[in-house]
């Protein structure tokens, strides 16, 4: 038995309207496709694949933050070079003043402005900071590496010093009394209770606020590496030494031959100094070009994520413009449809 089917203008119209909303809905989609690039839906397109695109996105993120922290570590080694460059040309021109001094009439108080020349430049370069950060402290880089040590009252440091010189000698550094004091005995001097202040314990407690730790950073997933150099290495002790015997134990009083005696002995110092500043800018500039290669590999890391993300969620633009024209046509024709059922009339049949 047939089924009456009953069909109305109203129902065509409505189906028409639905029609219309739905290819209206699609061609949003294909239209924001086009301007993307991807899936209006990703989620709805990849279905199951869609964890695949969210672990390579959080993979991208994870490693484009080393390098960004690796553009960070590799200023600060920067700021750290030009610290040393510094402080080496500084070195240079003191030991450049100290060999002809050993030999010749220099004045002694020449030597000793050098020499104070050379202690604020030491502690103003140990002292550099970055972005609040100082750079010689290690692990502890809030804190400033040394202090001043021509401050008033005098810094720790120069305190050290100069009671040291008193035990040893019974007067201090500034006493015209100096003049007394044999070569011998301020060889012993400068090799024993001179050199200990250097030395730990006493390096970290009168001079030192830095950490021995250095700072290391992770420059890629699998590779960490020690990205500054701290106050307390050997090198800067030496150099701190040198400046320090010359300009901290009343050296222009003095006599000729326990001159000489100090000035052989910074002059060895210096020399010593200035061979580590170059193992150190060394070091640094090895463990910047591994940043800078760490860096290249993640830049070929995120290339690859990111051709893999667009192989999952890509749309091909021809296909896409091919549905555009394709749903416009499909829409101007329900809308030509729509028209004309709205012009339909009963009375057209009833006369």
């Amino acid at each position: 038995m047939l089924t009456p089917t009953f069909i109305s203008t109203s129902a065509l119209s409505s189906e028409t309207k639905a029609s219309i909303a739905r290819i209206q809905h699609r061609l949003v989609d294909v239209q924001k496709e086009l301007a993307t690039g991807r899936h209006a839906d990703v989620g709805l397109t990849l279905g199951a694949q869609t964890g695949v695109a969210v672990s390579l996105r959080q993979d991208i993120s994870q490693i484009q933050s080393i390098k960004d922290t690796n553009s960070l570590v590799l200023t600060r080694m920067q700021a750290s070079q030009a610290a040393l460059n510094t402080l080496a040309t500084t070195s240079q021109s003191f030991l450049n003043a100290l060999t002809p001094a050993q030999s010749t009439s220099t004045m002694s108080g020449t030597i000793v402005q050098q020499a104070n020349a050379a202690m604020q430049s030491i502690q103003d370069q140990l002292n550099s900071s970055l972005d609040g950060q100082y750079l010689f402290s290690g692990i502890n880089s809030d804190v400033k590496p040394l202090d001043d040590y021509f401050a008033n009252p005098p810094a720790a440091s120069a305190q050290a010093v100069n009671a040291a010189f008193v035990a040893k000698f019974g007067m201090s550094p500034s006493d015209p009394g100096v003049s007394a004091i044999s070569a011998s005995d301020m060889q012993d001097f400068l090799q024993n209770e001179f050199a200990d202040l250097f030395s730990d314990p006493n390096w970290s407690a009168n001079w030192s606020d830095a950490s021995d730790k250095s700072v290391n950073s992770r420059i890629s997933r699998t590779e960490t590496a020690n990205t500054s150099v701290t106050a307390n290495d050997q090198t800067f002790r030496q150099l701190t030494q040198a400046f320090a015997m010359v300009a901290g134990l009343g050296f222009q009083n003095l006599n000729s031959s326990t001159q000489n005696v100090v000035l052989q002995q910074a002059t060895q110092l210096v020399s010593n100094g200035i061979g580590g500043l170059t193992r150190v800018q060394a070091f640094l500039g090895v463990t910047q070009q591994r940043v800078s290669d760490a860096n290249d590999q993640i830049d070929t890391q995120i290339d690859f994520l990111e051709k893999s993300i667009s192989n999952l969620e890509s749309v091909d633009p021809a296909e896409v413009t091919t549905q555009i024209s394709d749903l416009s046509t499909a829409l101007e024709a329900a809308y030509s449809v729509t028209n004309r059922l709205s012009k339909l009339s009963i009375m057209d049949f009833l006369s």
